[in-house]
């Protein structure tokens, strides 16, 4: 029988082939801390470390979700606690300015009638806070800028005019829905118009139907709490601007009818008696700073120009005693709006918790299912290592030996 050194060079091919495949796999477990990788290696456990997986996938899914929708429940919460803080303020200066004994000199008056200017701006700012370069307060559309305001104090009668703008989904371009206050001495008003999504200008009736399609938006998801079976159990992340300013919630006005809702957002308007504890566009913190601001310039207008100053005197105290007694309820709204922010961020911190709870155990169960001893498998790996890197050098050796290519019988 004759033996070459083709012959055992194969044989010691085949056996350096087999090391580095094993090498291979156990630098593959160490790498991904499973036991195997192909179903048919161990069929139940693949496929139930497969569901594992699904549902680790999923908990750090909403874990990712969550952190965005608190970050943007802060902003709310910030915005909602500043336009509370705002209203205090404006409250005490109201009450100054009512028992100052030189309110009867234009230039008093006009110092604190710029102070609510300058007030009013800064709440509207509020209203278009942003986070992660969207708009927390715009509802479902949160890449349009939702609020602008704008004065127009010498007009007749004197108004004030807060414009909501939104994107409605199909529509070409943003929908503008204005609410105008006016004073013309004796009445206060409000005024609703605006354009639609097609540019097509819209009287109060339009107006007022797409300001509720607008509060009424809804941006409940899944974050691991509730069910998508039942949309209730699940969390509104969205607050609208207009909803936090009025106290007038997404839910509430979804229970009422469209006539409802519409009286409820429209409240005591076209001289109506106001009804202080009255959810609505006119009892909020807009409006009645709004109104502060408008018979202020009136009792100016008066002042300066010695004009029916005996009414309009009578008319500012009324009004300021009014906006002092209507603040409250109207703080209170944006308030409860802010202890509500608060609830649902502390829901999203407890579903977090308990994410966090779920991913631990499935890692767990994943480990006693599927995963390798790591200690076990690095010394695996680095044997094969070993073996390999001697293989080769004895393959050197062979190559070298093949002038001894005889053997005897």
């Amino acid at each position: 029988m004759r033996v070459t050194a083709r012959t055992y060079y194969q044989d010691y091919a085949q056996h350096v082939n087999d090391l580095h495949s094993k090498l291979n796999r156990a630098m593959e477990q160490v790498g991904s801390g499973r036991r195997f990788e192909k179903a048919e290696e161990d069929p139940i456990a693949y496929y139930a470390g497969k569901r594992i997986e699904n549902q680790h996938n999923d908990a750090e899914a909403k874990k990712s979700v969550i952190d965005d929708v608190k970050n943007r429940l802060i902003q709310q919460e910030k915005g909602a606690l500043s336009i509370q803080d705002g209203m205090r303020e404006v409250n005490t200066n109201v009450i100054r300015l009512k028992n100052e004994p030189n309110n009867n000199i234009p230039g008093t008056v006009g110092v604190f009638e710029s102070e609510f200017i300058q007030r009013l701006h800064s709440m509207v700012n509020t209203l278009n806070s942003q986070y992660d370069n969207f708009y927390v307060y715009g509802g479902n559309d949160m890449t349009t800028v939702p609020f602008s305001l704008k004065e127009d104090l010498d007009g007749t009668p004197p108004s004030i005019t807060l414009t909501y703008k939104h994107k409605f989904p199909g529509d070409p371009q943003t929908t503008e829905m204005n609410i105008r206050y006016s004073f013309d001495g004796a009445h206060y008003k409000n005024d609703f118009s605006g354009k639609d999504g097609n540019g097509t200008p819209m009287g109060e009736a339009d107006t007022l139907k797409f300001i509720l399609s607008a509060m009424r938006e809804q941006g409940k998801m899944s974050t691991g709490y509730g069910s998508l079976r039942d949309r209730s159990t699940l969390i509104d992340t969205y607050t609208g601007g207009l909803n936090m300013i009025t106290g007038l919630s997404s839910d509430a006005l979804k229970s009422l009818s469209d006539t409802d809702a519409i009286n409820r957002i429209k409240g005591a308007s076209n001289g109506g008696a106001v009804i202080q504890e009255e959810d609505s566009l006119m009892n909020s913190p807009i409006a009645l700073l709004s109104k502060a601001i408008l018979t202020s310039h009136q009792y100016v207008d008066a002042l300066k120009t010695n004009t029916g100053v005996s009414t309009a005197k009578e008319r500012f105290h009324k009004d300021l005693s009014d906006f002092i007694l209507q603040d409250d309820d109207a703080e209170s709204r944006v308030s409860d709006t802010y202890r509500v922010l608060g609830i649902k961020y502390a829901t999203l911190e407890s579903t977090q918790k308990g994410l966090d709870l779920t991913m631990d155990s499935l890692q767990n169960e994943y480990s006693a299912k599927l995963a390798i001893d790591q200690y076990d498998a690095a010394v695996k790996m680095y044997s094969y290592q070993y073996s390999y890197n001697a293989a080769m050098k004895v393959g050197a050796h062979i190559m070298q030996a093949s002038l001894f290519d005889f053997v005897g019988r």
